[in-house]
Parts: structure tokens; sequence; C-alpha cells
């Protein structure tokens, strides 16, 4: 049960804690930015990866200059956009779509983690 409260700490972000939600999206980035240069060194088959982790650069530098309450509808309208375009995904090219993946993501998390609260 400790193990369970302790993973929904991590998943939901802390009710009304604007610092919460911006280490988040810093933990987040690094993370993608990580992998993203991991995948470009590695190559080959790996370039889709390294596409799709690159490509959430821009929504979480976004993300961190826009996560306050008001932020938040720029945020999901920039979500809105990605998953637009997503449906499309049947002409797009495996580099478009690993792009525009990345990017929804990006803005998908950070938007449900700041809609999501965890109360310890």
């Amino acid at each position: 049960m400790k193990f369970l409260l302790l993973v929904e700490s991590y998943l939901k972000g802390l009710k009304n804690n604007a610092e919460d939600l911006k280490l988040f999206i810093e933990k987040r980035s690094a993370g993608a930015k990580k992998i993203a240069e991991s995948t470009t060194k590695k190559g080959k088959y790996s370039i889709l990866t390294a596409i799709h982790f690159k490509a959430k650069e821009i929504p979480y530098n976004f993300c961190h200059k826009n996560y306050n309450s008001e932020g938040s509808k720029a945020i999901e309208e920039k979500a809105d956009n990605c998953f637009n375009k997503l449906k499309s995904w049947k002409n797009m090219s495996q580099r478009e779509f690993q792009h525009v993946m990345g990017q929804l993501e990006a803005y998908g998390e950070v938007y449900i983690r700041s809609k999501e609260t965890y109360e310890p």
C-alpha cells in the first residue's frame, strides 16, 4: 500500500503547488533530452526515437513558461493542435509522425499533471 501511495505521489501533482508542476516539467524535460542524445548517438533505427524525444524540447520550454493556471488553457490548445495534426497520420512520414507524437505527449502530460492532484 505504501508503494502505491509513493507511485501516486509521483504520477499526480501536489494540490495547488506550482513549484511541484515546475519541477515535474524540468525533470521530464531533462529526461527527454537525455534520451534524445543517447538515441541520436546510437543512430540507425534509434533515430525515430531521437526525433520523438527531441520534439519534446519546445513544448517543455513553452510549458515551463506557461505552467500557471492562466497558461493551462494555452497548453491545452497546443495539445489540441497536435491532436488535430494527427488526424491525418496516414499521410505523414515516420519523421513527422514521431515529431508530432512527441509534442503531443509533452503538452498532454503537463496538462494532465496540472489537473490531477495528489493529497498525502
